[in-house]
């Protein structure tokens, strides 16, 4: 017959008799959680072959984390103490895919077998290669930039590409072994690309860029339609300033005229605070 604690075995504070004392102590006791528990064991293998330091992780059924353990050499592992209930159990190591969990049920003062096999991971050779474009001035994230993955190739093969995101990250998985390249480009900037990376088995590869900017290519446009504010027709010929405006100072930067359709452009406009005038002149007969 086989008996269990109900239990936590409880004590009081240490206490001294030097005479005729009356001496209470009381004692309030803890259910002892294993008299409620029950134990989870089983094997982790793969083709029949069991894997040692795999990781075994139970889940409630609201996929929370309850426990975790490590399988031995010959791929058993044991979870002791789980409360009754129902569970869910999974695995994972190195090299193998992550399978669906199991549901399992715990009974009091029970073992459960729960036996998990692994599927290899056909992609587990491959490598990931990562990092952050940033601006060649003061190191600034620069969010939105187009990156490639190229190939060592004649000629160039592109592989992957991917935008950066706010802190100026991406990330390329899944790269078999082999000699490429990561080039990256922005509007506003000089395109760049890092010297050639050797990628071998099962890599982490950080390549990082920083851009220059272009200020030929960073900056703006003025354009707009030049009409009579009576009629609303086009008025061709019109001349067209284009003024900066610096501490409330106008200074006149560029003139144009419009052209059939009344239209005027400005281009290569650098940053800053601009207005446009306009008018148009006649000769007097």
């Amino acid at each position: 017959m086989a008996f269990i604690d109900q239990y936590t075995v409880g004590y009081t504070p240490q206490f001294d008799i030097t005479g005729r004392q009356e001496i209470t102590e009381n004692l309030d006791l803890t259910a002892n959680p294993v008299a409620t528990s029950g134990i989870l064991s089983g094997t982790v293998s793969s083709g029949g072959v069991g894997i040692s330091g795999v990781t075994v992780k139970v889940f409630d059924t609201n996929d929370n984390p309850v426990a975790h353990t490590n399988t031995g050499g010959n791929g058993q592992y044991t979870i002791a103490s789980l409360p009754a209930g129902s569970y869910k159990v999974t695995a994972i190591t190195d090299g193998y895919l992550l399978p669906v969990p199991t549901p399992v049920t715990i009974q009091a003062n029970k073992t459960t077998t729960a036996d998990i096999a692994l599927t290899p991971n056909p992609e587990t050779d491959l490598s990931v290669v990562y990092g952050k474009i940033k601006s060649s001035v003061d190191e600034t994230p620069l969010a939105d930039a187009t990156v490639g993955l190229y190939a060592d190739t004649d000629p160039p093969e592109l592989f992957i590409t991917a935008s950066t995101n706010d802190e100026g990250q991406y990330i390329f998985g899944l790269i078999p072994a082999g000699d490429y390249y990561v080039a990256a480009s922005k509007l506003g900037y000089y395109p760049n690309q890092t010297s050639i990376i050797n990628v071998g088995t099962r890599e982490l590869i950080d390549s990082e860029l920083t851009l220059t900017a272009d200020a030929q290519s960073n900056t703006g446009t003025v354009s707009g339609f030049i009409r009579d504010s009576v009629t609303g027709l086009a008025i061709e010929n019109a001349g067209v300033a284009l003024y900066s405006i610096v501490d409330s100072v106008e200074t006149v930067i560029d003139t144009t005229r419009t052209n059939v359709l009344g239209m005027y452009l400005f281009t290569n406009v650098q940053q800053g605070t601009y207005l446009v005038k306009s008018t148009k002149q006649e000769e007097i007969p």
